[in-house]
């Protein structure tokens, strides 16, 4: 008999959050994330949500329409908006940006994200602003927290609990204690699970543990200022069912400082400062959380120790220069240090006792500004502007090659590229409708990965460290209209991309097939649409579609790790005290393929299946502030796997799959608590 995944989760909103709970209004089960705006999207990463409540940033995401997730195991998942990933998708923090240390995007910028402990998510879509830093060709995705004064002395909270089979335990809690004057915040979380089944009831290498913890403590004298510092820790271990190693180690560490003042006299009435420290510590090996099994490449129990330091602070200031313009602009800057240590036998050389060595520098500062020009009371103009100038440093001595260590072409040689981005956008707004068609352009400076990570070279070099930035000409157009029963939202974008940055690791070199990094000139297009039926008090339907094709066209075949067409469809009824809802997944086949070819988490492994789920829930509201809800996630046991999932690897114990299998049946129970 196959097992089954029973989680109970325990979660509460806080009290700073409207969300609306009584007998006339019940809290739903979100399914598809909520329309806000033709432009944005808003959520709150508190709300319950099907399937299992997010356990970290990608989680999150994949909720939403046009996003979709490269999954390699139970955690760590590499987000697309799309069919665009790694740095397209740029991903703030309360003001920060945390940069991951694996090669092999073991660790990206999600994984260090507890949804949980966050107020707000919010993703802009398309290179259509300039305030959050530098590279957001495809979105620019938010998680913030709010630090509003108190209204009066007391606490607030929220609190998340779960436990089930597979060892599944889960404990968030985030509560906020003060007064008008002074406030502390503290948001805690720790998860673990054991290896989940799939459909087939076979087992996949997916466990994990994680925690976190993050401090804010708070100065707010009056309604308009705020000084605040904040101090957060975190780590934890994942295993992945696919490639040779696992995390040991997610060690993370942050500070960060916060100055808001607004409603001031003058030609500036707001401003805005935060400087931000970010370390993350990284061990991957082969031996801590499976069975060592020697191999070509490594013969012995094996461990790698990336770490990044990242430091970064923005001001920003906004100024009223007429009663129909208004100014945001300022400077942000950001610099990060990135070093390394190998171990190839642990057992006798510890890699803690191995001295680390530095691979790259990558220093950047930008200066940015906004215009609002509203033309009247329902439309406005916005345009904005920001020229980055970016400096990176190879420190790396030595390449491998084809088995042999030779000397790094472009050791210590520093490169300078001077980058313009921005944007221009006609919006407008009336009782029922909005909509906007915008057009941006933004010059992407190479990441990390695309110049370093995964042992890659170029085209013409064992170094890809002269690749050409890429450049994302886009456009956009939306339109959200609502009226007594219907709500409608359509987002349409065309891009072309020149010297855009294809990962190959099937490239032919030399008579046989090399990773390397190269330019290529690309295009995609595609739409998101979204509708909610409410076809009576207690009666509602939902649904999303989103569709993206891409073009290489400097071959003319097809564009590598490109999600297929999927549709989402949720019924919700609620009577009284109680609320039913259903969501029904369909996904098209793929067949659009570049074997080999991809990004810096992924590349396409061969065409897949279409395939469609169901789940079902149910949710009783006890009291004004308990809310319990059952759910069943894949409903019929399907076995599935999503078509940018990465294929399998040989893990001792563990048969070995084409691509990572998704979960087979979840049953899961939730309970919504506030204080």
């Amino acid at each position: 008999m196959k097992k089954r995944l029973i989680c109970i989760a325990i979660s509460a909103s806080c009290s700073w959050h409207s969300i609306a709970q009584s007998e006339q209004t019940l809290e739903r089960i979100e399914v598809i994330a909520p329309m806000h705006s033709p432009l944005d999207i808003k959520m709150d990463p508190k709300a319950t949500r099907q399937p299992l409540p997010a356990q970290d940033g990608a989680d999150l995401l994949s909720s939403i329409a046009g996003f979709s997730l490269i999954k390699k195991g139970g955690a760590s998942s590499d987000p697309v908006f799309r069919g665009m990933a790694g740095s397209r998708v740029n991903i703030i923090t309360d003001g920060g940006v945390a940069l991951g240390g694996c090669g092999g995007r073991m660790d990206p910028p999600t994984a260090y994200i507890t949804p949980q402990t966050y107020d707000t998510l919010t993703v802009i879509k398309g290179p259509q602003t300039v305030l959050y830093g530098p590279g957001n060709s495809a979105a620019t995705v938010v998680f913030e927290r709010e630090s509003e004064r108190l209204l009066e002395a007391g606490v607030t909270g929220f609190m998340n609990t779960t436990v089930g089979e597979f060892g599944k335990a889960i404990l968030n809690s985030d509560i906020k204690i003060g007064t008008k004057d002074y406030f502390a915040r503290i948001a805690a979380s720790y998860s673990e699970a054991d290896d989940y089944q799939d459909g087939n009831g076979t087992d996949i290498h997916s466990a994990y543990e994680k925690w976190t913890i993050d401090t804010q403590f708070a100065y707010t004298p009056d309604d308009n200022s705020l000084y605040s510092v904040s101090l957060g820790r975190g780590d934890g271990e994942v295993a992945y069912a696919d490639r040779m190693m696992d995390g040991s180690l997610f060690d993370r560490t942050q500070i960060a400082m916060k100055l808001e003042k607004s409603e001031l006299d003058g030609f500036i009435n707001r401003i805005e400062a935060n400087i931000y420290f970010n370390e993350i510590d990284h061990i991957m090996d082969n031996h801590s959380l499976r069975q060592f099994m020697p191999n070509m490449m490594m013969k012995n129990p094996t461990s790698s120790n990336p770490d990044r330091k990242t430091w970064g602070a923005k001001v920003m200031l906004n100024s009223e220069l007429s009663q129909n313009v208004s100014l945001a602009y300022g400077i942000d800057h950001q610099q990060n240090t990135h070093r390394l240590r190998i171990s190839r036998d642990h057992n006798t050389t510890p890699v803690e006792t191995l001295p680390r060595s530095e691979t790259a520098e990558f220093e950047q500062t930008g200066l940015f500004a906004e215009l609002e020009y509203r033309i009247d009371t329902n439309s406005q103009w916005v345009s904005g502007l920001r020229i980055d100038d970016w400096e990176a440093t190879d420190r790396r001595q030595t390449r491998s090659v084809m088995m042999q260590v030779i000397p790094n072409p472009t050791a210590d040689l520093t490169r300078n590229d001077a980058l313009i981005s921005g944007f221009t956008r006609y919006q407008a707004q009336s009782s029922n409708d909005s909509y906007y068609i915008g057009i941006g352009r933004t010059e992407r400076f190479p990441d990390y990965w695309e110049l370093m990570g995964g042992g890659r070279g170029a085209v013409d070099s064992p170094s890809a460290f002269l690749v050409d930035h890429e450049t994302t000409n886009q456009l956009d157009i939306g339109w959200l209209g609502q009226s007594k029963s219907f709500t409608h939202s359509v987002s349409v974008f065309f891009n072309r991309i020149d010297n855009y940055l294809l990962t190959d690791n099937l490239y032919q070199k030399m008579d046989m097939a090399s990773k390397v990094t190269r330019n290529i000139d690309a295009q995609t297009y595609g739409f998101e649409a979204e509708s909610r039926y409410n076809a009576s008090k207690n009666l509602s339907a939902t649904a999303s579609i989103n569709y993206v094709r891409g073009e290489n066209r400097t071959e003319n075949i097809a564009l590598a790790q490109q999600p297929p067409l999927q549709i989402r469809m949720a019924v919700n009824y609620s009577k009284e005290k109680w609320q039913f809802g259903s969501l029904w997944r369909i996904v098209q086949k793929q067949h659009r393929v570049a074997i080999g070819q991809g990004n810096i988490a992924g590349q396409d492994v061969s065409p897949s299946h279409g395939f469609g789920t169901l789940a079902l829930n149910t949710s009783y509201q006890h009291s004004e502030d308990v809310v319990f809800a059952l759910g069943v996630d894949n409903i019929f046991d399907k076995s599935y796997a999503e078509h940018l999932s990465r294929s399998g690897a040989m893990v001792s114990g563990y048969p070995q799959s084409a691509k990572v299998n998704e979960a087979g049946r979840t049953i899961w129970l939730n309970m919504n608590w506030k204080f």
